[in-house]
């Protein structure tokens, strides 16, 4: 109701009388449940013998939830209980209540590292230490964003950023993090890189030695377990836990959640999202969260075991259907009744004192409305713009359905602006920009005059700040089609393509990738809706996906089909990617396959789904099928892609000379994919002997990973120089290498790289005449091969025990290895060229040169075999 208010006392003139009035109708009993929820919640927190935030498996008492239909008042309902709780506090002259408020339908609201960040800049507030929270998230961040700094992150979002900044968050978390890491570490600006790796180690070698928080249980766990978004979402439990520790100033700090549009995360068909949120609620014991949304949630019922953690009566007492009087629970928020209406109405705009709207008109918006805030809402926007024409309403201005009050809201605009609301009502989001871009006919008054039109809400924490209610635009839509001028299906086609066309436009190289997502998100619905698609979409779609973000693209889309078949095959390609980032490869060439047979093999969607096609295959050990799809992407819009794993399919295949041609050719789009380059040349010349070839090209890869502080990068970079070094029996070389790459792995777990070291450290062994150590080099490699599924592994073993075999004289049992290598490599299809390097040690290069012409060796096999046969000496 304030902007309706606000623009009426502006619009009705200095010689008005009506005077505009912020209304909140008296929703008594919801009002009284927050206040008893509230109390009831800290009342068993002080009672309690063993803390909830200890004691998990108690049930949860600290969720409220009120729900109803779309226009019922749920957010204004939040909004009013979050300023009493603060200004009740505020006027008894405590500073200890701290409110977070989050709007589940923003775009990355429910993303876990921004939820959790928003909170924990909230309880701020009450203070600069939470110690078990920071220094977990910086062990995190170091390890899940090498070469980002999280201060890079805090300043990308701007709901993170306002949040922040508000209580100093960057400071308060470096002073946390200073208490355990030397300064010269660089605090918080320097959780990038290097500095992050000495951030980690740091926390966890305290960790371990039992000298940093060893009170808080879990603590130790959390820092060590795997960087991902499955431990991140476990981290509430460290702020509850600090939560607990703040100093008290005679009595328990409040805090309160307000999670509004809930309904957005049951909705969708994948409930990982809620499944982490609901983490935080569970974990968080000791926070009232009050849930606002259009459904009851059903976390009490027992068919969601499986899709959420935390489910049951058990864990959730209060919020199961049988429970109609203990607080908090479960609320359905209803229609007003006549009265509450009837108050809403007359306090809205009143003249010296008394009610502007006369009762008659009074009485015919609360018929028709039935109670719907939203309706009467727009009746005050229509009786305004009646006075702001210098007439005088009638009772036959007002009442009918909600489509008809949507309809005359329509007529009440200039001609221009029913193009601009129309508009609005196609996309969920919106800013002036877009307006512009849906109707470049009009001029930039008319869209800046539009954007203060009360029925449009802001928000400056989107990229796209302007929205109209869900409701009001379904019945915009409806009404439309009633209008003189209302417009066609075509007209709202041709508008829609042309705003996702210009989404599209904004989606460019140096856009965010919170842009991205956002943009994404708003044309998918565009796409669905109306029938539309553009090739950004697909592109947008492969950068988040390579930048890590594929378990949020087109979460909330519903399931329904569309009539186009490249809106149908996207979607298709971000499931395809979900199952086979999983472990589910067969599952991702099935819905991959059949989404590729329905388009046209040349248009950008269908190259995408095929280049994901090809990586399930791929997973799915068809190297074969595979590489016949990258061949066809060459030229395409993913010819980079295509055309690097189309090399390392040729390298695997002991097509040296054809990969190391194509590579030298190759043009890199950015440092990683030069990286990538680079790396590919060195195994080629390390598999032919050329030892120094192989060193300078990873030595390259490794400096350019550490200029651009990408971690993972140099880690696997470091592993494949060592396997050079140790053919040379360079042991000092290949320590220094595995030790570097070993520490970069903490911060970024790779197991396939720890296999590979290990394999190096068992080579040099053997050429340097350690038996014994190579021994057991060979048993750990083939041990942390088994425990990851890595059966390449075990060709790097055999390798290693071959060479040390040979080298104490028993041709037997490195002939019958050699016969397992053999074996092995055929069935796979790649590393064939093992088998003439090792025979090379048994027989001598001569003997073997001529066997094997299908590998292509870079200067022929005599060359090539005669230096591996060095290694050794020829027999």
């Amino acid at each position: 109701m304030a902007r309706v208010n606000l623009r009426a006392a502006f619009m009705s003139g200095m010689e008005s009388t009506v005077a505009a009035q912020q209304v909140f109708t008296n929703r008594t009993n919801e009002v009284t449940a927050f206040g008893r929820s509230l109390e009831a919640l800290h009342r068993r927190l002080d009672e309690a013998p063993i803390s909830p935030v200890v004691d998990r498996a108690q049930g949860r008492r600290n969720v409220l939830t009120f729900y109803g239909v779309g226009g019922i008042g749920k957010t204004t309902l939040s909004h009013e209980l979050e300023r009493r709780f603060l200004a009740d506090a505020q006027a008894e002259g405590h500073d200890d209540a701290v409110s977070v408020r989050v709007d589940v339908a923003e775009e990355g609201a429910t993303d876990i590292e921004t939820l959790l960040l928003r909170l924990r800049a909230g309880l701020g507030q009450l203070g600069d230490r939470w110690p078990a929270f920071d220094l977990a998230l910086a062990s995190y961040w170091a390890r899940a964003h090498p070469g980002e700094a999280l201060q890079e992150f805090l300043d990308a979002s701007p709901a993170v950023r306002r949040a922040s900044r508000n209580v100093g968050l960057s400071e308060q978390m470096a002073a946390s993090i200073s208490q355990v890491v030397p300064s010269e570490v660089g605090g918080l600006a320097g959780l990038a890189h290097r500095a992050a790796l000495g951030t980690y180690r740091a926390i966890r070698d305290r960790v371990r030695e039992g000298r940093l928080l060893a009170d808080c249980e879990l603590f130790a766990e959390l820092v060590e377990a795997d960087a991902d978004y499955e431990t991140l979402s476990f981290f509430p439990y460290l702020l509850a836990w600090d939560l607990e520790r703040q100093p008290r100033r005679g009595r328990r700090p409040r805090v309160c959640v307000f999670l509004d549009t809930f309904e957005v995360l049951g909705g969708r068909p994948d409930r990982t999202a809620e499944r982490f949120v609901q983490r935080c609620v569970y974990l968080m014991p000791n926070v009232l969260y009050v849930l606002t949304g259009r459904n009851r949630i059903d976390w009490a019922d027992g068919h969601t075991s499986g899709e959420l953690d935390f489910t049951g009566p058990e864990r959730w007492p209060q919020l199961h259907f049988d429970n109609d009087s203990a607080e908090p629970r479960q609320h359905l928020v209803g229609y007003l009744s006549d009265s509450d209406a009837d108050s809403y109405l007359r306090e809205a705009l009143t003249r010296g004192g008394e009610p502007a709207m006369p009762a008659a008109v009074r009485e015919r918006i609360i018929s028709g409305g039935g109670g719907l805030p939203l309706y009467l809402d727009l009746s005050v926007s229509h009786f305004v713009e009646l006075l702001a024409r210098g007439g005088q309403p009638s009772v036959q201005d007002f009442g009918g359905s909600f489509t008809a009050v949507a309809a005359r809201s329509i007529r009440d605009l200039s001609p221009e602006e029913r193009h601009l609301v129309r508009t609005a009502a196609l996309i969920d989001r919106l800013d002036a920009d877009l307006l512009r871009a849906g109707q470049p006919a009009l001029p930039d008054g008319s869209v800046a005059r539009f954007l203060r039109r009360p029925f449009l809400t802001h928000d400056d924490a989107h990229e796209l700040p302007y929205s109209l209610h869900l409701a009001l635009r379904s019945a915009i839509k409806e009404a439309d089609r009633g209008l003189a001028d209302g417009w066609s299906h075509r007209d709202r086609q041709e508008v829609a393509a042309r705003l996702l066309r210009r989404l599209g436009e904004r989606v460019g190289p140096t856009a965010s990738r919170a842009a991205t997502a956002q943009a994404l998100e708003s044309g998918l619905r565009l796409a669905a809706d109306h029938g539309i698609f553009d090739d950004w979409m697909a592109l947008a779609t492969q950068r988040l996906v390579m930048a890590g973000q594929w378990m949020e693209v087109g979460a909330g889309l519903s399931d329904t089909a569309t009539g186009v078949p490249e809106f149908t095959a996207i979607r298709a390609a971000i499931r395809g990617v979900q199952l086979r980032r999983t472990g589910r490869a067969q599952a991702a060439v099935d819905a991959l396959t059949d989404a590729a047979a329905a388009l046209p093999p040349t248009s950008v969607t269908a190259q995408l789904v095929r280049l994901h096609l090809a990586h399930a295959l791929r997973n799915h050990g068809d190297y074969t099928g595979a590489a016949a799809i990258y061949r066809d992407l060459l030229g395409g819009e993913f010819d980079g892609a295509a055309s690097y794993w189309l090399c390392d399919y040729d390298y695997l295949g002991g097509r040296f000379a054809t990969a190391l041609a194509t590579l030298r050719e190759r043009h890199s789009r950015d440092a990683a994919d030069e990286g990538e380059r680079l790396r590919l040349i060195g195994h080629v010349w390390r598999v032919n002997a050329r030892f120094a070839e192989a060193t300078a090209a990873y030595r390259e890869a490794i400096e350019l990973a550490r200029g651009h502080g990408l971690a993972a990068a140099e880690a696997k970079a470091l592993a494949n120089l060592a396997q050079t070094a140790c053919w040379s029996g360079e042991t000092a070389t290949v320590t220094e290498a595995a030790a570097h790459a070993r520490a970069l792995l903490d911060l970024v777990p790779n197991p396939v790289e720890l296999v590979k070291i290990r394999s190096a450290e068992a080579v040099v062994a053997a050429v340097a005449g350690g038996q014994d150590a190579a021994r057991q080099a060979v048993e750990d490699t083939r041990r942390l091969a088994d425990s990851i599924g890595y059966r390449g592994g075990h060709n790097l073993a055999d390798v290693a025990e071959i060479l040390l075999r040979v080298r104490a004289g028993d041709q037997e049992g490195a002939h019958r290895l050699r016969s397992d290598l053999d074996a092995r490599t055929r069935a796979s299809g790649g590393n064939t060229y093992w088998v003439p390097v090792v025979s090379s040690w048994l027989a001598g290069a001569e003997a073997v040169d001529h066997h094997h012409a299908d590998i292509e060796w870079v200067d022929g096999p005599a060359a090539a075999l005669g230096r591996w046969a060095a290694v050794v000496g020829s027999p």
